[in-house]
């Protein structure tokens, strides 16, 4: 009877130690989780902060992606627009070409002409009158052939402006203009020496040719005058200044000087009529 509590007493000691074992392994286990769960926790707020910088990334990166197909699609209208405007002007160059080629001629001839022409009254200009004079001279003075000039002016040309405006002179010089042109050789030279001066350069022409020439050009304009209705173009005169190679000049300065004296002279004399060189030594 006494065995049996000693063996109860000794299986409840080893129950117990059994419980306090499990106890221990309980609390341990306890601890580990609760490590586990603090590692957890600690993790997980990192693994937020993580989570929203890569959204906050990827929001920006949206961003910069929609900014970026926007200003995409702004170059594509603006090249869209470049190439309309590349592809009009490859039309309007290939037209201009066609044109060219087609009409090179008369282009350049119309461009010489602006180069070489008076635009009001389509003489030939102070630029082209030097080098024709001189072409004509030097081959003048090889062919041992005369040259002469004539230097004209119109009368009074100060009083039309002044009375009827300058496009009163401006009709004047076109009319002038017009005569000498139509009345003047074909080898002849016409310029405007410079406001209502024109010089005549007569390839061959004698000085007592280049007279005759200017005295019916003089008597020309009279009648010019006369059968204009304009008020303004009535009474107009030209004085006339003749110089000629080799007598009065071997160089195309002294000629023109020379030319250029006559004239003065002729104003002097009372205008509308024509002085050579040759008559400033009398």
């Amino acid at each position: 009877m006494q065995q049996e509590p000693q063996a109860l007493s000794a299986e409840l000691l080893l129950q117990i130690e059994t419980l306090h074992q499990e106890l221990e392994l309980l609390k341990r286990e306890k601890l580990d989780l609760e490590i586990l769960l603090e590692t957890t926790t600690v993790h997980a707020d990192l693994v937020e902060a993580q989570l929203h910088e890569s959204n906050q990334q990827l929001q920006l990166e949206v961003r910069e992606r929609k900014a970026a197909e926007a200003k995409l699609k702004a170059s594509e209208i603006q090249l869209k627009a470049l190439l309309k405007t590349v592809s009009q002007a490859n039309h309007d160059l290939k037209i201009i070409l066609e044109t060219t080629t087609t009409h090179g001629d008369f282009i350049e001839e119309y461009t010489h002409n602006l180069s070489i022409r008076d635009p009001l009254t389509g003489l030939f200009n102070r630029r082209y009158q030097e080098k024709s004079l001189e072409r004509h001279l030097k081959y003048a003075q090889e062919h041992q052939q005369a040259l002469s000039i004539i230097m004209s002016d119109i009368d009074y040309f100060k009083n039309y402006n002044d009375n009827w405006g300058h496009q009163a002179g401006d009709v004047i010089l076109q009319e002038i203009s017009k005569f000498l042109m139509q009345n003047i050789r074909q080898s002849d030279v016409a310029c405007r020496y410079g406001g209502e001066e024109i010089m005549l350069i007569l390839p061959g022409a004698s000085l007592e040719e280049a007279k005759g020439l200017g005295e019916k050009l003089r008597l020309g304009i009279q009648k010019l005058s006369l059968e204009k209705t304009d008020q303004f173009l009535q009474k107009i005169t030209l004085s006339l200044g003749i110089a000629s190679f080799p007598e009065h000049g071997l160089s195309s300065l002294e000629i023109t000087q020379s030319a250029d004296t006559a004239l003065y002279r002729a104003k002097a004399k009372g205008r509308n009529c024509t002085i050579t060189a040759s008559e400033l030594l009398l």
